[in-house]
């Protein structure tokens, strides 16, 4: 309103030297059309601007029913429910004693293509008495300027683990239609779970062009002790608005998951009453929930009964055992060949072992923090000689029936040959006894002399 009335002022201002032209025009009708002005000066790409446009009759005829007509074109438009044409009226005749009585102000809202670069642009009007052919065109010019605007819209990492240094990355768009300049970056976690490595968490940007962004990496690493979940991330970007000559800053924030999955290691343990059991330790940074064992049909290995095995959960650090009925291809060799087997065919069966394979492929599944089912391969090295064990009990069990006849009759031949000598010194020393009553002097030796004949 006070620029409107400013710009009557100076209109009413030049009418002190219209009056000596005027007296020269005084049998006709002379329309002076100007911008009165326009609100925001400039304007903005992408906003709407009220322009006022001052029509003075500067000659001694009245005109009548005045039309006022503006021709959108870029980057300007109309804005929804604006009529292009306005009725004007009537427009006195220059007055000496009253100037403004010939001036009238009209007002158009329009809309700035937001795609328009900054300059300046020809706003077109026409304007004639309705039913007239007569029409005036005339071009009035408004300055336009580029929004500036810029906004974080990509975090390259949305998952971090705990003690694991992970590359953090930050892009920035310049979304507006203005280049965008010594602009400032930051971020923090009030929760001091998240920090930067080797930096601190401020950079700076000297250009962005329109329509570009770049890419802001810091290396960052999550607390080790940090529980699992969802962390905010407090963002924070100020740039020069050339519009105002004012810092702009942006304050925002994203979310970035502490935790997730984690990693297992797998030892042979031991063999023992046919079962072989294996240690499963959970190496990672976080905890597992639901963990099974699971031994998955492969060649060379066979199981008998479960193949898998609940463990529960494993916070990290810890470890328990999983036992199986597992039993290998070399293992049933063994066992076929156990009691017949000679030194041509062990060596036959050691060359077997030696192009078997002696690792086992594991499979262990778990629940990460996430909730997500995960599933971790590993391949456990049992070493021949481990199998070559374990295929040497199957062997004995193969031959137990014969060893069992084997152990029978050698225990009925050490019964019998004891009952003889029992009998027999018995025999001996009741013969000692009687011949040492007629003889004192008779020796237990002499028993055994024979007698001379």
């Amino acid at each position: 309103m006070k620029k409107t009335i400013f710009q009557i002022l100076i209109i009413l201002v030049l009418t002190a030297y219209i009056p000596a032209a005027s007296a020269g025009l005084a049998g006709s009708t002379v329309l002076s059309v100007s911008l009165a002005n326009y609100d925001p000066n400039p304007a903005i790409a992408g906003n709407t601007v009220d322009v006022r446009i001052g029509i003075q009759n500067i000659g001694g005829t009245t005109t009548n029913d005045l039309m006022m007509e503006v021709v959108p074109q870029y980057p300007f438009e109309l804005v929804p429910g604006e009529n292009a044409a306005q009725d004007v009226g009537i427009v006195q005749a220059y007055q000496a004693d009253d100037p403004a009585a010939n001036i009238k102000i009209v007002t158009y809202h329009m809309q700035i293509n937001k795609d328009a670069p900054a300059g300046s642009y020809q706003l077109k009007i026409k304007y004639y008495e309705a039913g007239s052919t007569d029409v005036t065109q005339q071009s009035l010019s408004l300055d336009v300027k580029s929004k500036e605007n810029a906004e974080v819209i990509h975090i390259g990492q949305t998952m971090l683990v705990p003690g694991k240094q992970s590359s953090l990355i930050f892009t920035i768009n310049n979304v507006g239609n203005a280049p965008l300049r010594d602009l400032t970056f930051s971020w923090s976690n009030d929760d001091k779970i998240i920090l930067p490595v080797g930096s601190d968490n401020t950079k700076y940007i000297r250009y962005i062009d329109i329509g570009n962004g770049t890419d802001l990496e810091y290396q960052v690493m999550a607390d080790t002790n940090a529980v699992p979940g969802l962390y905010k991330l407090n963002l924070y970007l100020t740039y020069e608005d050339s519009m105002t000559n004012q810092t702009k800053t942006i304050n925002t924030f994203a979310g970035v998951y502490v935790g997730g999955g984690t990693d297992f290691d797998v030892a042979y343990s031991d063999n023992a009453n046919s079962q072989m059991s294996f240690s499963v330790a959970n190496i990672g940074s976080n905890p597992a929930n639901s963990v099974s064992v699971v031994i998955p049909d492969q060649p060379g290995w066979s199981v008998s009964g479960p193949n898998s095995v609940i463990i529960g959960n494993l916070n990290k650090g810890d470890y328990t055992v999983a036992s199986f009925k597992l039993q290998s291809s070399i293992s049933n060799m063994s066992s076929q060949n156990g009691a017949a087997r000679n030194n041509t065919n062990f060596q036959g069966r050691q060359r077997s072992m030696n192009g078997s394979s002696d690792t086992v492929h594991i499979q262990i599944a778990y629940t990460d923090t996430m909730g997500v089912r995960n599933v971790v391969d590993k391949y456990v090295k049992i070493g021949l000689q481990n199998i070559a064990s374990a295929g040497g009990q199957a062997g004995f069990q193969g031959r137990r029936g014969t060893a069992q006849q084997t152990s029978v009759l050698s225990d009925n031949m050490l019964y019998i040959f004891g009952m003889v000598v029992l009998v027999g010194a018995v025999v001996v020393h009741r013969k000692y006894k009687s011949r040492k009553l007629l003889d004192p002097g008779f020796k237990m030796k002499d028993l055994f002399k024979r007698e001379k004949i």
